[in-house]
């Protein structure tokens, strides 16, 4: 193995490692989106329902 080989195989460890810390923060993100859809989702389908549920007001009498 020459200083050459030794050189090459630091700069594919220093090229995986950065190729690791730019891909766990972008999986990390599309997790944390999916999530927030979800949530978001979920509380937009809770909102209806109640709405739904709700008894609607009833109109003023006019007084005769």
């Amino acid at each position: 193995m020459t200083v050459s080989d030794v050189g090459r195989e630091g700069v594919r460890l220093v090229s995986r490692l950065a190729g690791v810390a730019i891909s766990v923060p972008v999986v990390a993100e599309f997790v944390l989106l999916g999530a927030a859809v979800l949530v978001g989702r979920s509380l937009l389908d809770v909102g209806r329902k109640l709405l739904e549920a709700r008894p609607r007001a009833q109109e003023p009498r006019k007084a005769a």
